[in-house]
């Protein structure tokens, strides 16, 4: 196609299309097309595939239901080898050549990394004589970063977006919408089988509604190959591929274990420093995650080993070496996985026992979260009432969680209270 074409293509809407958009809503959606009223670039971030695109077109659907003429919102997906020589602003003037808009004009830019010298076309739109209201996604999470956030500072609200949520993803199965606990009850059974599939394939939209299971671990495979190639080799100067490939094996296969770059690095054959490297590019695409211990001590921060996340489940399932179904590392990462998409700042603590999240808010620990497949087994039930009273008293919390597959209870011991409940259900109502 040439690039009127492809201008065309990316817009179904200017030519009356009624079917362009098949969705179904999402959470981040109604705080979204608030913003649109705003000046600020609105700047949506995340992991490949977790919807972003159909995020933009549910704004631009928003904006059409309010009477905004078709002509005047405009979408790039700037990985289109159309649109390969052409800057952004010079994208802009040929939109401008072919729709001639009146009024306010909208800008949905997708994967805005790929245009060269992104960040002084969208500073040249925003301070420029026209109405222009932009919105940008990307798959990495430094496009604010360095010299990105200087030329754009004060001009930018940024937004993460994450695979379906456990809320979501009942929602599009016809499951109970409401977070009313009788409801939820009167639905347990299918609520926990939906979750079991939740939990092994997680949560990206094209997975979630794909129904046979060989097709979502292609799809799968298909999404970590493209993160560790098109997003990372393709960024950043990679000389050993195997290795660099190796270590991120090694992160999914060992998701929620305790790592060290100094004490892995000889096993991968990886220098410290270049594996410290490694992972900051697996991070900066959002496909793990390095959490911290807790400590009011930076130093003790940063030498106590670190806990591997990954952003969604599904991954654990496609490209790693198999839990051998353990449903505790399965429940731990999808907890963290939902601690993130709720955008709580959070930590391991370890004292004499482990605690499996601290959650801070305004640099005070509000909450501590242990997750365990199961209480029943006694020595199991009394390691994570430890875990969870050691943290609670050393941070002054009179209250406390566990999390499990599918128990309900309440433990009360030293004047404090530990409430026991499955993590689906803390999916759906917390």
């Amino acid at each position: 196609m040439n690039l009127n074409e492809s201008l065309v293509y990316w817009n179904p809407w200017w030519s009356g299309e009624g079917q362009w958009l098949r969705a179904v809503e999402r959470e981040a959606v109604p705080h979204l097309r608030t913003l649109l009223e705003r000046k600020e670039i609105l700047t949506i971030s995340g992991v490949r595939r977790s919807g972003k695109t159909t995020i933009l077109h549910l704004l631009a659907k928003s904006l059409l239901d309010k009477g905004t003429p078709a002509g005047n919102i405009l979408h790039l997906n700037l990985e289109d080898p159309a649109f390969r020589d052409l800057g952004v602003f010079a994208l802009y003037e040929k939109y401008l050549e072919l729709m001639n808009p009146e009024g306010k004009v909208y800008l949905f830019l997708d994967e805005i990394q790929e245009a060269d010298g992104w960040q002084r076309d969208l500073r040249k739109l925003y301070d420029g004589p026209r109405d222009v209201k932009l919105v940008i996604s990307g798959s990495n999470s430094s496009l604010l970063k360095g010299e990105n956030a200087t030329l754009l500072t004060g001009r930018t609200l940024f937004c993460e977006v994450y695979p379906f949520s456990f809320r979501e993803f009942v929602a599009l199965r016809g499951g109970p919408s409401s977070p009313e606990p009788h409801l939820l009850l009167k639905e347990k059974t299918r609520l926990m089988h939906l979750f079991g599939e939740y939990l092994i394939y997680g949560g990206f939209p094209e997975v979630v509604t794909e129904p046979d299971s060989k097709v979502k671990r292609l799809l799968l495979k298909e999404y970590y190959n493209a993160i560790l190639t098109r997003d990372v080799l393709r960024r950043h100067p990679v000389r050993q591929t195997a290795r660099y490939e190796s270590a991120a094996h090694w992160l999914i296969s060992n998701t929620t274990g305790l790592f060290s770059a100094k004490g892995l690095a000889p096993a991968l054959s990886i220098n410290p420093t270049t594996l410290e490297e490694y992972l900051g590019f697996l991070e900066d695409v959002y496909l793990f995650f390095a959490l911290k211990h807790f400590s009011f001590s930076v130093k003790r921060q940063l030498t106590y080993p670190r806990k591997v996340y990954c952003v969604d489940n599904g991954f654990i399932e496609a490209a790693s070496f198999r839990f051998s179904d353990d449903w505790g590392k399965l429940l731990e990462n999808q907890v963290h996985a939902e601690l993130k998409r709720r955008g709580h700042e959070c930590y391991y603590w370890k004292g004499k026992k482990e605690c499996d999240f601290v959650v801070l808010d305004r640099g005070a620990v509000t909450s501590a979260i242990q997750v365990c497949h199961s209480l029943a087994d006694e020595a199991t039930k009394k390691r994570e009432l430890a875990g969870a009273l050691e943290a609670m008293n050393e941070f002054g919390l009179d209250r406390g969680l566990i999390l499990t597959r599918e128990e309900f209870d309440t433990v009360k011991t030293d004047g404090k209270t530990i409430e026991v409940m499955p993590v689906w259900w803390w999916l759906l109502v917390r």
